[in-house]
């Protein structure tokens, strides 16, 4: 996926006319940063965004540009730091926390609206949601993506980290480096390139009342890193919001799938509430009608149980400045996960324990019909 260059202003304002409509849609930007020490004390150097669903990458060069690269409008008249501002425009983030942290110290930008894949992804887990993944934690253990991708992935970021990282003897300093060299640019770009995927994985495990609390903590994060007390680095980042780990669903919450399904076609949901609860509403599993009911019914679930490795993740090591990254390793991340044995006519297939919540809810559905 070759990325598109922006670091004049008409290359800027053309972008920003050919975004198009937004308001109200499923998410459409998908954005990450990078820079030198990224925080209200460092620098932002690069904004990545990939647009769906054309599948198009961007380069804002913020070092050349400056603000204009938040301040140029489009033909409509809306410039980047309104996009990013606005509630009505949802944007796809994996950790806002130090992004968020540069925008609002560097440049004044509210962020709003943010989806936090990070988040996502702990409460989608069934196992311990007391530390956050790094993003190659995350590619590493989606079994759903091919191993050569996640192969590809790995050795890209591996290129990208000996010219940027300290501890491999490399310098931040890079990404204001012009032209940029083309292992930076690769790594910048498949930063972004499967968010569109996770959001898809993470948001079809997920009950509305884990949407809500995703929601809050995502928010609370926010106005965290626009405090004065906001450390961007430390063991601190690694872990997930403390009330997580106490808060148990009711069975009626667990039910309540009505954000699970695929997200309509976006011309048909232009009118659509912009909050982050109202982007993927569709028709309830149970319009699938009888038939599937009936199949669901005779599915015998059996769980299994299954241990994972203890977190070797490197984001983990050395702390976040311009990456995805943190510091502190947490030994007690992990444990194990309950998954389940799904079987049918003799076949069988390994899901996660949700299904049978999705099942549970479509039954449900079903017979409140009857």
């Amino acid at each position: 996926m070759e990325p598109k260059f922006l670091d004049t202003t008409a290359a800027f304002e053309k972008f920003m006319s050919d975004l198009g409509n937004c308001d109200g849609q499923p998410s459409r930007l998908h954005a990450d940063l990078e820079g030198n020490d990224l925080s209200r004390e460092g620098t932002l150097s690069l904004v990545t965004i990939l647009l769906e669903l054309e599948r198009d990458v961007y380069l804002v060069d913020v070092t050349t540009l400056g603000r204009d690269a938040f301040t140029t409008a489009g033909a409509d008249g809306r410039t980047l730091k309104a996009v990013l501002e606005s509630r009505d425009i949802v944007k796809v983030f994996f950790d806002i926390r130090n992004d968020s942290d540069a925008l609002f110290g560097l440049y004044e930008i509210r962020v709003d609206s943010i989806e936090d894949l990070q988040l996502m992804e702990l409460a989608s887990r069934n196992f311990s949601k007391r530390n956050v993944n790094g993003l190659a934690k995350c590619i590493e253990r989606d079994s759903t993506i091919p191993f050569v991708e996640r192969r590809r992935w790995q050795v890209v970021k591996d290129n990208g980290k000996h010219l940027f990282d300290p501890q491999r003897g490399g310098s931040y300093a890079v990404f204001d480096q012009r032209p940029l060299s083309k292992d930076i640019l690769e790594y910048c770009t498949q930063n972004v390139t499967f968010m569109p995927h996770f959001r898809d994985v993470y948001r079809r495990k997920l009950c509305d009342a884990w949407w809500r609390k995703i929601e809050t903590d995502t928010d609370g994060r926010i106005q965290l890193s626009q405090s004065r007390t906001f450390r961007g680095k430390g063991q601190h980042m690694a872990q997930g919001p403390h009330a997580w780990l106490s808060w148990h669903r009711t069975t009626a919450e667990r039910l309540s799938r009505t954000l699970f399904q695929a997200a309509p076609a976006r011309e048909q949901v232009r009118t659509q509430t912009p909050s982050l609860s109202g982007h993927s509403m569709v028709r309830s599993l149970s319009d699938h009608g009888d038939e599937l009911t009936n199949m669901l019914r005779q599915v015998k679930l059996t769980k299994t149980k299954k241990v994972l490795d203890e977190d070797s993740d490197d984001d983990f090591v050395y702390g976040r400045s311009s990456t995805q990254d943190f510091h502190g390793g947490d030994k007690e991340y992990g444990g194990s996960v309950c998954g389940m044995d799904v079987q049918y006519d003799g076949f069988v297939m390994i899901d996660l324990a949700m299904l049978a919540d999705m099942f549970d809810s479509s039954i449900e559905a079903q017979d409140s019909h009857r």
